[in-house]
């Protein structure tokens, strides 16, 4: 109980504070997108870069690590969409945003600040791990099944060059590489850089959480609710247990790794599940729901997870 009055519940209020806000009037869809682009392009770039850029590589690429993540990942995500086109009778392109929504959780906005919060600044290394991969992977995966299914005589290549130009663009994918360019070459920031990306870094977590709150008024609970709570349960409840028995089972990992690594798959439906869904026109209303209905309870599953993790 300590462990949610200590972190859960002032990391929460913050993440409703936001919700008000936007409710209420207080911050106008211009200025939540104000905010949203400062966490997005300023802030978490600049948190992310400067955790990478001062963290030994020796210590980050752990291969059995990462194995065992994107594994993970990968069933769950061919489990959610088999199973989904199966009980719901939805299409390539549906299945696809089912198996995405089931694994891509708000890592950038909801769980950088919550690790940082529970374990330490250098907790947060895993979890970038698994933003990479899921960057990599998993996103990659779900874009080209959904266009597979949309058009499905389109040509590989104009795919892969499509996934790869939203990559190469995308600021938090640059600052991961930036930081481990850093870090490989030994060099470090001078001064007045390393104290900027202080400062600037630090605001990443009570921003993010405050303009995640503010969002998610846009992500009405409007239909659906069958496939939306089948979404949410695989985010919230299917995914960390599998993420459970890989890290504690299957493989020997860092016991705190392994906790972040639960936690992480933990986390709400992402918003990049929402972009995907907007930008190819398909399963939209069912994907905002997800996102809203799987924040909301990820308000009781990831505080008592809190309860029961090591945190250390």
């Amino acid at each position: 109980m300590q462990v949610i009055l200590d972190t859960a519940l002032p990391f929460f209020a913050l993440i409703f504070c936001g919700y008000a806000a936007g409710r209420f009037g207080l911050l106008s869809p211009a200025a939540t997108a104000g905010v949203n682009a400062f966490v997005f392009y300023f802030a978490l770039p600049a948190f992310i870069f400067n955790l990478m850029a001062t963290s030994d590589l020796a210590e980050i690429f752990n291969v059995e690590f990462m194995a065992a993540y994107l594994g993970v990942g990968l069933a769950v995500f061919a489990t959610a969409a088999v199973l989904g086109h199966r009980v719901f009778g939805t299409n390539r392109e549906d299945a696809a945003v089912q198996g995405a929504s089931a694994v891509l959780g708000n890592t950038g906005y909801m769980g950088l600040p919550l690790v940082s919060a529970a374990f330490g600044p250098e907790a947060a290394i895993p979890l970038l791990l698994g933003l990479t991969l899921e960057a990599a992977v998993l996103i990659p995966l779900t874009i080209t099944l959904v266009e597979s299914g949309k058009d499905p005589g389109g040509g590989w290549r104009r795919r892969a060059s499509s996934v790869a130009g939203s990559l190469t663009r995308n600021p938090l994918v640059i600052a991961i590489f930036a930081g481990v360019l850093v870090s490989g070459l030994g060099l470090d920031l001078p001064t007045p850089a390393a104290r900027f990306t202080d400062l600037l870094g630090s605001a990443a977590g009570p921003c993010a959480l405050f303009a995640l709150g503010a969002t998610l008024v846009s992500f009405p609970l409007s239909a659906g609710l069958r496939e939306t709570s089948y979404m949410s349960a695989f985010k919230l409840l299917v995914h960390p247990t599998a993420m459970w028995l890989a890290m504690t089972q299957l493989v020997s990992v860092d016991p705190l790794w392994a906790s972040v690594a639960v936690l992480g798959a933990a986390l709400p439906v992402a918003a990049n599940v929402f972009i995907v869904a907007r930008q190819y026109d398909t399963y939209l209303e069912r994907a905002s729901s997800a996102i809203l209905l799987s924040t909301a309870v990820s308000v009781i599953t990831v505080s008592s997870l809190l309860t029961v993790l090591p945190l250390e």
